[in-house]
């Protein structure tokens, strides 16, 4: 098979286009690391602002009889979500075995604390049961939404009797609300979408709005959605009570469980407005914050909410690299392509909401 070189002028446009964008897809590269170094910034400025003596005496002062109770609950928080992220799934018609959706759901914690790196248990699970990327993110975007409203359920009480910080937990509530709204209700998602279609940036994520748009509603309708409710509780339950369990280890009867509730409730609300990774920074500075504001001095209180994160992300992070190990090999996943997300095609799309 004979083909025919492109003309010298033609060549060396496309040789100097090629080595023009090298150096784009390396600027682009870093671009995405500076929120991980901002939100690491952020929590060196913690440290240090705070005497680091006296954060290293509020470490030692930790009751190692929690450290058991500590444990439990930071792995047995992943563990419900991935039970409950499995009824969602079975209502959206995704057959993947109760174990290894757990399984998966541990090994996504991997890289929670990087860009994208919530996505990585849809993605792996994606992979693994070979659904559609669209429809295992789907069912964890119901999941975040409904544990997120029951968390603030459970922080509202606190919060009103705070008069008007009561603010921090009721915007985002409603913001809950409002998503939940124009994902279901179908003359509200009409005039968004006409709004995303206006903006040429986000004109391009339409046609992956759509299915998330027909698979959240087709969840929000079915009943195990609401059967297996009480999961989404035990998760805000076990979050609030890891946050306590902590602070109680290191300055025992200072920190109510309610209290507690309202501290990590607002500082989710943190990581949602900020743009680093797993709310890295945003969630550390907002829980050393609010704890001072109940009452707790400034050095053990950013102690415990660098022990929160170490208990919670640095040890699910550690268990999910040594569950990829094994999850590599039991699925026959790649490296290279784990974590390449792609948008699924315009045309697929359609056909999927024709049918």
């Amino acid at each position: 098979m004979v083909t025919e070189a492109a003309p010298p002028d033609e060549q060396t446009s496309r040789e100097g286009h090629d080595h023009g964008d090298v150096p784009r897809r390396s600027w682009r590269r870093w671009l995405s690391y500076l929120p991980l170094l901002l939100a690491l910034g952020a929590i060196a400025a913690l440290l240090v602002y705070a005497d680091p003596h006296k954060i290293g005496i509020a470490f030692q002062r930790f009751n190692l009889d929690y450290i058991p109770i500590v444990v439990v609950l930071a792995v047995g928080f992943y563990l419900v979500q991935g039970v409950r992220w499995w009824t969602l799934n079975r209502a959206l018609g995704i057959r993947f075995p109760l174990l290894d959706t757990v399984f998966l759901t541990e090994t996504g914690q991997a890289t929670a604390l990087l860009p994208l790196g919530e996505l990585t248990r849809a993605l792996l699970l994606s992979k693994a049961a070979g659904v559609g990327l669209g429809r295992v993110v789907a069912s964890e975007t119901v999941q975040e939404l409904l544990f997120v409203f029951m968390l603030f359920a459970l922080a509202l009480p606190k919060a009103l009797g705070l008069h008007l910080i009561a603010i921090a937990v009721i915007v985002p509530m409603l913001f809950v609300v409002a998503i939940v709204a124009i994902l279901t209700v179908e003359r509200l998602y009409a005039r968004v979408r006409r709004v995303i279609g206006r903006v040429p940036v986000l004109k391009r994520l339409r046609p992956a709005v759509d299915e998330l748009h027909r698979d959240t509603r087709v969840l929000f309708r079915h009943p195990d959605t609401y059967r297996y409710l009480p999961l989404s509780v035990a998760q805000a339950i076990m979050a609030v009570t890891l946050l306590w369990a902590v602070a109680e280890a290191v300055d025992p009867g200072k920190l109510s469980w309610t209290s507690a509730g309202f501290v990590y409730a607002v500082t989710q609300g943190a990581a949602w407005l900020s743009f680093s990774p797993g709310g890295l920074g945003a969630v550390e500075a907002s829980t050393a914050g609010l704890l001072v504001l109940l009452g707790i001095s400034f050095d053990v209180a950013t102690a415990i909410s660098v022990m929160q994160r170490l208990a919670d992300k640095g040890l699910n992070t550690v268990i999910g690299w040594v569950c990829y190990l094994f999850a590599r090999r039991r699925y026959n996943l790649t490296g290279a392509s784990l974590f390449r997300f792609e948008m699924p095609p315009a045309e697929e799309v359609r056909g999927l909401g024709t049918g």
